[in-house]
């Protein structure tokens, strides 16, 4: 398992899984949350500006609400691939609507 010392144990886990599955499904997302508050959680645009790159880009084209973006962005953050992360949030939104868990 890799490191993720900002993270919660749990999350780091189910992360490390989801991203070693050949074709996880929706229930698979949705079952990804947080386990509570960690540096990501409290981030705000100006913070998550830091990782848009070459790769995240497509995270801001996929995404016209402010908060799915800022979300996706925290679930790269905490070592989610943009694919699975744009996934997750798609789940959460379709689940929760705005109030996804993250």
């Amino acid at each position: 398992m890799q490191e993720h010392p900002h993270i919660h144990p749990e999350c780091a886990k189910a992360i490390d899984q989801l991203k070693r599955m050949k074709n996880p499904k929706f229930p698979d997302f949705v079952a990804l949350r947080t386990y509570g508050q960690d540096r990501y959680s409290a981030m705000g645009w100006e913070e998550l500006q830091h990782y848009i790159n070459e790769q995240t880009i497509v995270i801001v084209e996929q995404f016209e609400d402010e908060h799915n973006i800022m979300s996706a962005l925290r679930w790269v953050a905490r070592g989610l691939p943009v694919s699975l992360a744009i996934r997750k949030v798609r789940a959460d939104y379709s689940m929760y609507g705005f109030r996804g868990r993250n």
